[in-house]
């Protein structure tokens, strides 16, 4: 049973390795093997949280941890059914957590879709311009030029090039994102807008983030259009009728 969360302070984990000996959560890291030993357990945690397991029993955990560089048998739990017990666990937590996550993201869009200048998109997502325009409006085929940062219905920032102060630049169908390509038909250059997603209608936005939580949230982008460049429709290659290949005569 889980009983000790991840949040729990590192100062009071005074747990038993086995065999009496103390685990020093606090040492400097001084040697490679120490340095090791850190990247690995950081990067087993992100593993975990990828999979919405954020708790552990540490005590059972380290059992683990030393049974298996000191043991082929006797093992607490039998290597035959160690798989079954991980993805049972593994699944009914990741069950609960959906149920949970998928209500907030419903209320939450709920709640979104009654704020002032807030409208639908028909492909299933919110648009709310933030300032108006007053240049062109782009179409599939214009070059848009613009600002935009990329965040979780939390806040949390994964991406934002006006930092780099490098702007965007890209026809509205290469976006390939359909919220996104209407939110853009409906600004005109020199306005801005925000745009709301469901990860669930659109989990590719989800794997930015990485975490199991923000598979099922909501994915905000905020965007600053600041130029609009007229492009062209893209003309279709003539069919090449009647040129069936005709092979040359014998002997030449």
């Amino acid at each position: 049973m889980i009983k000790q969360l991840l949040i729990i302070p590192v100062l009071a984990l005074g747990l038993l390795a086995g065999c009496g000996e103390k685990i020093d959560t606090s040492k400097n890291l001084k040697t490679s093997e120490d340095s090791f030993s850190y990247v690995y357990g950081y990067e087993t945690a992100k593993r975990m949280k990828q999979q919405g397991i954020d708790a552990l029993d540490y005590g059972s955990f380290l059992r683990g941890i030393k049974e298996g560089f000191s043991k082929d048998s006797g093992l607490a739990i039998k290597e035959d059914v160690m798989g079954k017990v991980y993805q049972g666990y593994v699944q009914g937590v990741q069950d609960k957590k959906i149920k949970v996550l998928q209500k907030e993201t419903n209320d939450k869009l709920a709640k979104l879709s009654k704020e002032q200048g807030v409208s639908p998109l028909a492909a299933k997502g919110y648009y709310k311009e933030l300032k108006k325009g007053s240049g062109s409006i782009p179409g599939v085929y214009d070059s848009v030029l613009c600002y935009f940062i990329i965040k979780n219905g939390k806040g949390k920032v994964f991406q934002d090039n006006r930092k780099d102060k490098k702007p965007f630049m890209g026809t509205i169908e290469s976006l390939k994102l359909p919220p996104l390509e209407e939110s853009f038909g409906k600004t005109a250059k020199g306005g801005s807008f925000e745009m709301y997603i469901s990860n669930v209608e659109y989990p590719s936005l989800a794997r930015m983030a990485g975490t199991f939580d923000d598979m099922y949230g909501i994915t905000v982008i905020e965007v600053e259009l600041l130029d609009v460049r007229p492009g062209q429709k893209p003309t279709a290659m003539p069919a090449m009728e009647g040129l069936d290949y005709i092979p040359p005569p014998a002997g030449k």
